[in-house]
């Protein structure tokens, strides 16, 4: 009997496996969200205005078989115009990111966008991909780019990255190698921020040497980014410098990063402290000496002199803190603060940043699958993703299913921060803020000024000369990415200093002699919701040309201009001689006509 029933058993079961394979034969035929997208996109008929919208809309909902069709595509240069070909490089990036999904098939062939010919701007975005997607085969170009003190500073990050993301024991071996022995301290530090990644205790001993062999210009924050990232990166890093000697101010420089972005860990910040010379982090003040202190900043603290120190490099408030909404958005915006909060509150926040946080600044810390951690603010999150603003303002996307714990932490304003001035200087720098937003000279102002600029970094010399062609500024100026402009913030009376332009500014595009003049390209943005007539007064000792878009201007000391609804960029190139006076500023002022129907905004932000 029991033959029989085994015997039937196996029948059963062997008839149901075609059913069972149907089944997922079906599911695996299941059509993907984008399948009518693809067919608009595959019939030909597509007009050409339209095809970025549609990839787009493809490679944030088409599965594998989708995107392999997009990326054969994108393989063949004539297929996507130049600007919708860069923006699919990125949005299969987030696709991988986000929603674990890359394209079926030979993922290698992405080869055929890092060649040396591709243009600049979507072979990094290539690298990128690459190194998102962890393609084995192009390691070995990887290699290549990384390695060669010829290749492009950006590229060679972007190598470097794509090593690390690899992570095979060649591409440690190779990092390994950039690390110890490269000529370049910038490159040698990106290359331990890419074995931070593989093995945080090597990474933390051969970062401890290239810092011992920094000099005070050399940049530490690639490397403590990427070393601080992981978990116990601090506790080895402190381990690692406990072995070398830090030159005094390379101790310096990498403490004030440290405190920059929102870091203040105990041991890692003593052993940095003793290196510099400062005084190790002072417990958090009494409320008996916090008024004290608040008593005595109002009777000796200097508003203008408090501003100067506000904006100071190594101080850093306007990284994480806004006036007239320019500057940082991860900590309150300060235009109004001294008018609703008295000086004890203000002394207390500075010096002890996590006594009071409000709730839309709690922090957040975020532990990954494979050991980083990340801290910031929640912008927003989703079944999918979260996306965090950490101290530098920088977003960073995460996938849901990478996160492997999260809990609350600590202001993104380290405590121990204000070791860095002098006690006067404190004092100048507490007075400043209680002014904001009072009666007076910080009062908020009735008429809105561009209060948050953007530098050309490197003018190229089709436009350094003489004042620029339409054609020529609308390839050298308006449509330059984001990283090819650094921020820069007017005061919070308005207008930005002009000696701030020139600090900002290469050394090798300074002038070289009292006839020659430095030129300089400022940019600030303005949102109008509502088409109208705008009148635009430049006040500036300096010889400037203006422009709203690609219209030039060449008096624009005060100009009526008719303008659509939409954004719209105001670009003013400066000349500025050898001598510029002390003081010398430019205030850009905005002003609705009596008789206009605009209605604008200007644009603030980081």
């Amino acid at each position: 009997m029991l033959p029989r029933v085994l015997s039937f058993m196996l029948r059963f079961a062997f008839a149901l496996i075609p059913v069972f394979v149907l089944a997922l034969e079906a599911r695996a035929e299941e059509p993907s969200p984008a399948a009518p997208l693809m067919k608009l996109l595959q019939s030909g008929r597509l007009p050409a205005e339209r095809v970025g919208t549609v990839v787009e809309m493809v490679c944030q909902k088409g599965n594998a078989k989708d995107l392999a069709y997009v990326f054969e595509q994108l393989q063949k240069p004539d297929v996507y115009k130049p600007a919708v070909r860069l923006r699919v490089v990125e949005l299969l990036t987030d696709a991988a990111v986000v929603r674990k999904v890359k394209p079926e098939g030979n993922l290698a062939a992405l080869k055929t966008l890092l060649a040396e010919g591709i243009e600049s701007r979507l072979r990094l975005a290539a690298l990128k991909l690459a190194s998102v997607w962890k393609v084995k085969e192009i390691a070995p170009e990887l290699q290549a780019m990384a390695a060669s003190s010829k290749t492009e500073t950006a590229i060679r990050a972007a190598a470097i990255d794509g090593l690390a993301n690899i992570g095979d024991a060649n591409s440690k071996a190779a990092l390994l190698t950039i690390a110890a022995k490269d000529k370049s301290i910038p490159v040698r530090m990106q290359a331990v921020a890419g074995l931070a990644r593989l093995d945080v205790r090597v990474a933390a001993k051969q970062g401890a040497e290239v810092l011992a062999a920094a000099g005070p210009k050399d940049d530490p924050a690639p490397l403590i980014d990427a070393i601080l990232s992981r978990k116990e990166g601090a506790e080895q890093l402190a381990a690692a410098l406990g072995n070398v000697k830090l030159p005094k101010e390379v101790a310096k420089v990498t403490l004030r990063y440290m405190y920059s972005i929102g870091r203040s860990d105990e041991g890692l910040s003593n052993l940095l402290s003793k290196g510099a010379d400062i005084a190790v982090d002072a417990p958090p003040p009494s409320q008996e000496v916090v008024q004290k202190i608040s008593a005595e900043v109002m009777a000796k603290g200097d508003a203008a002199r408090g501003e100067k120190v506000f904006r100071r490099a190594d101080v850093n408030c306007l990284k994480c803190h806004a006036i007239a909404r320019a500057g940082g958005q991860v900590g309150p915006e300060l235009t109004a603060l001294g008018s609703i909060s008295p000086p004890e509150y203000i002394v207390n926040s500075v010096l002890n940043p996590s006594l009071n946080i409000k709730e839309q600044y709690v922090t957040k810390v975020i532990l990954t699958a494979d050991g980083e951690v990340v801290t910031g603010i929640v912008m927003d999150r989703n079944d999918e993703r979260v996306r965090l603003k950490d101290a530098s303002g920088k977003v960073i996307t995460l996938a849901s299913s990478d996160i492997e714990s999260e809990k609350e932490g600590p202001s993104l304003m380290p405590q121990g921060l204000t070791k860095f001035l002098t006690h006067d200087e404190f004092l100048d720098l507490a007075r400043f803020i209680t002014e904001l937003g009072r009666p007076g000279d910080y009062a908020i102002r009735a008429t809105p000024t561009l209060q948050r600029w953007r530098l050309l970094k490197s003018p190229a010399p089709e436009i350094s000369g003489e004042v620029p062609n339409v054609e020529h500024f609308r390839q050298h100026v308006l449509e330059l990415p984001a990283d090819a402009w650094l921020p820069l913030y007017g005061t919070a009376r308005g207008p930005l200093p002009l000696g701030d332009v020139v600090a900002a500014l290469p050394a090798a595009s300074l002038v070289k002699s009292p006839a020659d003049k430095t030129v300089a390209f400022l940019q600030g943005e303005i949102e109008v919701s509502q088409a109208g007539d705008l009148q635009v007064e430049v006040q500036t000792p300096v010889q400037a040309h203006l422009w709203l878009d690609a219209e030039p201007f060449e008096k624009p000391a005060k100009l009526t201009i008719p303008l659509t609804a939409g954004r719209h960029k105001l670009t003013l190139r400066l000349n500025l001689p050898s001598d510029l006076p002390e003081g010398a500023s430019l205030k850009v002022e905005l002003k609705k006509p009596a008789d206009s129907s605009l209605q604008f905004d200007v644009v603030g932000g980081q």
